[in-house]
């Protein structure tokens, strides 16, 4: 379970950012909520995730805190 990324933001999209963790991009989805929570690219970023395990996907959800 990957439950925490603590990295860089290399990318900013609408619904998604990517963290790079040690040279390893993660795409996230975040919320309008988290989004505005979220530094500029290149900046350091720690997001609490919640990795969601289907037949056909996997989906890293991230959040800027817990509960």
């Amino acid at each position: 379970m990957i439950s925490l990324l603590h990295g860089k933001v290399a990318a900013r999209e609408s619904a998604s950012i990517v963290v790079d963790c040690g040279g390893v991009g993660y795409q996230v989805w975040v919320s309008a909520q988290t989004m505005t929570e979220v530094p500029t690219e290149g900046e350091a970023i720690l997001l609490h995730t919640h990795l969601v395990l289907r037949d056909d996907s996997m989906t890293l959800y991230g959040f800027a805190t817990v509960g």
